[in-house]
């Protein structure tokens, strides 16, 4: 070997003759160099392509339990919004009953304004539901404040029409079968075209009937047609009346609760059969009693 030549030998398996290489000095050093180098700076490579590796699966793991959440996240909005839906409809009902205004014709709906980009980076993509699902919950949550305002107006206004609920009829004052409604019939005993001021409830001799809502009884006495009939006043003009009954259990001037037996049916008077007579009237003028039976 001349002075500052080096040979390097490749020696290769099977019939192959060594192959030789010829570098000087200063190319041994530089190839010596590079393969240090390599050999150093192998562990250190190694370690950031696993630790990349690890924190992409980590990224994309999170991706996965966020994309997972946001569809929890979306179910609930979805049942959120049903149940706003239907406290909305309830609302509608409860002030068509009270006589109230719509809620919805008090004052504008103010809705809530969220993130809106006509354009998205690739970035943003991944955010885009949690902002969708963030406006729709301010949305949301500032119609169940409008709805709490508007059940504590319905509140208000049916705690002061607390007491004339109380005396308004709203249940069945007796159990049977409706035989007869309010309105134009065939008279019974007469065959002729008669107004029938109350609905009949066809049950056994004996039959309880309750008071349909609080009053004060006003009159019990004994009608040619009706037979031994009961008066009820409720208060705010309105009066309900109980004929062809068998037995009365209150008297004249007590007071009566919902729900408190007061008569039983019988077949006083003209009756084809035992049944309840049951009448309601408002400032004296009857009405069709089913308009005041909820239950």
């Amino acid at each position: 070997m001349k002075k500052g030549l080096y040979t390097i030998w490749i020696f290769r398996n099977g019939a192959f003759k060594p192959y030789k290489i010829k570098l000087s000095g200063l190319s041994a050093k530089i190839l010596l160099s590079i393969f240090l180098a390599i050999i150093i700076s192998f562990p250190f490579i190694t370690f950031s392509y696993v630790s990349k590796s690890l924190k992409l699966a980590r990224i994309e793991k999170e991706r996965d339990e966020q994309g997972a959440q946001i569809v929890s996240l979306n179910k609930k909005v979805g049942e959120f919004h049903q149940l706003m839906q239907e406290l909305k409809e309830f609302d509608v009902k409860l002030r068509i009953i009270a006589n109230l205004k719509n809620a919805d014709e008090t004052g504008p709906f103010l809705g809530v304004g969220g993130l809106s980009h006509s354009y998205q980076e690739p970035w943003q993509k991944s955010e885009s539901g949690l902002q969708r699902m963030n406006v729709e919950l301010d949305r949301l949550c500032t119609e169940a404040k409008f709805r709490e305002k508007s059940f504590g107006e319905l509140y208000s206004f049916l705690e002061g029409k607390k007491r004339q609920l109380v005396c308004t009829p709203s249940v069945w004052p007796a159990r049977g079968w409706l035989t007869s409604r309010f309105g134009y019939r065939i008279d019974p005993f007469t065959g002729l075209r008669q107004f029938h001021h109350g609905i009949d409830i066809a049950n056994k001799i004996g039959t309880p009937i309750i008071a349909p809502a609080d009053g004060v009884v006003s009159r019990v006495f004994k009608d040619i047609g009706l037979g031994l009939t009961l008066d009820i006043q409720h208060g705010y003009g309105i009066a309900t009346r109980y004929g062809h009954l068998s037995k009365v259990h209150v008297k004249v001037g007590e007071k009566v609760k919902r729900g408190e037996r007061i008569a039983a049916i019988g077949n006083t008077g003209r009756s084809t059969g035992p049944h309840l007579h049951y009448e309601v009237k408002l400032d004296g003028v009857v009405l069709n009693p089913l308009r005041y039976i909820l239950n």
